[in-house]
C-alpha cells in the first residue's frame, strides 16, 4: 500500500510539474525557492508567457534575488516540455552567456529534471556551451552570445531572452556604451526571433534610457515585474537575499540615484550637484586634533598620508593634488594644489607639500604628462613612494561611486588659501547630469578615495 501511495504521489508531481512552472521550480530547489515565496510572481509570469496569454515581459529585481536562477530553470522547462523548439538566451558578456549555458544543460542532465522529463536528454553530437541540442531539436536547443558576439544561422522558436546586457553602471551611464547594447539587441538578438517566439528582458535596472526603461517607455512589454530592495516600511523584500540590516547599511553608503537605480528599480535622470554635504574643519581646530595626537609613537600626530595628483594635460585643465592624512582612523585632508600653471610651476609645489606632510604614497594618474611628470616627481622625493597608474573605468561614473565616501568619510580642512577656495569650489559646482566645465577636484578626490580605502580598512 505505501509503494502504491509512493507511485502516485510521485505521478502527481511529474503532472504537476509538468504543467506549471512554479511546481517544477520547487521540485529542483525546494529549499532555495521556499525562501525566495517572491519568486512566484516572476514564475507565475513566465507560466502566463508559456500559456501564450503574454508575449512579451520584462523582469527587475536587485543583486542576487535570483533571477537568472529561476531563468535557468524555465529554460530548462520549456526545453523538457518542447524538446523540439530552440531557446535564445544573451548576456553582457561571453563568460556569462557560457555560465547561463553550463546551468541550464546541468539542470537538464539532472537525475530531477528526469523525472519529470525522462524522455529528454542532450543530444550526444553536440552539447558545447556556445550552442546544444536535446535528442529532439530541430536545428539547436539552446544557444547565444555576449553582446557585440556574432549568432549565425540560428533562429528561436520558442524563447528569447536578455539576461543582465548591462556589465554595471558604467556601461547604463553611458551613452556610447547604451548605444551599442541598444543597437546589437535590435541587430542581432531581435533578428533571430522566429514566428510566435515569446520575448523576455531581465536586468538590474541602472538608467532611464537602458534597454528595459526604454522598452517601457515605448510599450513593449505585455508585462512588467518590478521587485524593490525594501518595502514601503523600510523593510527587507526578503530576509534570505539580504536583511533589513544589511540593505539599511548599503543605502547608507551608496550614493542616492545608484541606490534607487540598482536596488529600489527607480533609475533616474543624473542630475543637480553631487556633492552637498562636504565635512570641514578649520586650519585652528584640525591643529588642536593635530596636537591631541602627537605621541612618542606617532611624533606627527598622523599615522600615515597619502596623496593623489591629477596632472593637467590641456590647455584648460587644472593640475589638481590633494593629500589625506589618517589620525584615529578619520581622514583629514589637509592640503591642495589647484593650479592651470605649466609643470615648471606645479611640480615644485607638489613636492614641498610632499615634504612638508612626510607624504607616505602618491598617486599620480599617468596620462601624456602624467608619466613624465610623476618620473620628475620622484626624483625630487625619495623618500616618497611615487606610483603611476592609469585610469580606464568611465571618470564620471568614477566620481559618482566614489561621492558618498567622500562627504560621508573625508574632513576638509579650510587652511584659508586660495588652492582650498578654488578646489572646494570645483568640487561642489560639479553636476551629475555632465556638462562639467571642468572635473580635476572631483576626479582628483575619487583616485584619493580608492587610494585611501586600498591602503587603510576605514
Amino acid at each position: 500500500m505505501n509503494a502504491k501511495r509512493t507511485a502516485i504521489i510521485r505521478l502527481l508531481n511529474k503532472t504537476l510539474s509538468q504543467r506549471e512552472f512554479w511546481s517544477f521550480c520547487m521540485h529542483m530547489d525546494e529549499e532555495f525557492f521556499t525562501l525566495r515565496p517572491f519568486l512566484k510572481d516572476v514564475a507565475n509570469a513566465f507560466q502566463k508567457i508559456d500559456e501564450g496569454s503574454i508575449k512579451s515581459l520584462s523582469i527587475s529585481m536587485p543583486p542576487r534575488a535570483g533571477k537568472s536562477y529561476i531563468t535557468s530553470m524555465f529554460c530548462a522547462w520549456i526545453l523538457g516540455k518542447y524538446p523540439a523548439e530552440s531557446v535564445m538566451r544573451n548576456a553582457c558578456t561571453a563568460t556569462l552567456y557560457a555560465k547561463f549555458s553550463y546551468d541550464v544543460r546541468a539542470l537538464v542532465r539532472s537525475e530531477k529534471f528526469n523525472q519529470i522529463f525522462p524522455k529528454v536528454t542532450i543530444s550526444d553530437d553536440k552539447g558545447n556551451l556556445m550552442g546544444w541540442n536535446t535528442n529532439y531539436s530541430k536545428q539547436v536547443g539552446y544557444f547565444g552570445a555576449g553582446v557585440g558576439g556574432t549568432i549565425i544561422g540560428f533562429g528561436a522558436s520558442k524563447l528569447a531572452i536578455t539576461d543582465d546586457l548591462y556589465t554595471g553602471l558604467e556601461a547604463a551611464l553611458s551613452d556610447t556604451s547604451n548605444d551599442k547594447i541598444l543597437l546589437w539587441k535590435e541587430a542581432t538578438h531581435d533578428s533571430r526571433f522566429e514566428s510566435g517566439c515569446c520575448r523576455i528582458d531581465i536586468g538590474t535596472r541602472w538608467s532611464i534610457n537602458d534597454l528595459i526603461g526604454t522598452s517601457i517607455r515605448n510599450e513593449r512589454y505585455d508585462l512588467s515585474i518590478i521587485v524593490p530592495a525594501m518595502t514601503e516600511d523600510n523593510k527587507s523584500f526578503c530576509e534570505a537575499v539580504l536583511t533589513t540590516e544589511e540593505y539599511l547599511d548599503k543605502k547608507h553608503r551608496t550614493e542616492e540615484s545608484i541606490w534607487l537605480a540598482e536596488y529600489m528599480q527607480q533609475p533616474v535622470d543624473v542630475k543637480g550637484r553631487l556633492f552637498n554635504n562636504l565635512n570641514t574643519v578649520t586650519q585652528f581646530e584640525f591643529n588642536n586634533v593635530l596636537k591631541a595626537n602627537i605621541t612618542d609613537a606617532i611624533p606627527k600626530g598622523y599615522s600615515g598620508a597619502l596623496g593623489y595628483i591629477d596632472v593637467a594635460d590641456q590647455g584648460k585643465d587644472y593640475t589638481a593634488f590633494a593629500i589625506a592624512v589618517i589620525i584615529q582612523e578619520k581622514i583629514y585632508v589637509v592640503d591642495y594644489v589647484f593650479s592651470q600653471a605649466n609643470t615648471d610651476v606645479t611640480l615644485p609645489l607638489c613636492s614641498d607639500l610632499i615634504n612638508k606632510w612626510s607624504v607616505n604614497y602618491v598617486r599620480v594618474e599617468s596620462n601624456n604628462m602624467g608619466a613624465m611628470f610623476a618620473r620628475q616627481l620622484q626624483r625630487l622625493n625619495e623618500n616618497t613612494k611615487i606610483l603611476q597608474i592609469a585610469n580606464t573605468s568611465n571618470k564620471g561614473t568614477r566620481i559618482l561611486m566614489q561621492s558618498v565616501f567622500i562627504q560621508q568619510s573625508m574632513t576638509f580642512v579650510d587652511n584659508g588659501s586660495k588652492e582650498f577656495n578654488q578646489f572646494v569650489q570645483n568640487l561642489l559646482t560639479y553636476s551629475k547630469e555632465g556638462g562639467n566645465k571642468n572635473d580635476d577636484a572631483p576626479d582628483c578626490l575619487a583616485g584619493l578615495s580608492i587610494f585611501v580605502q586600498s591602503m587603510f580598512r576605514i
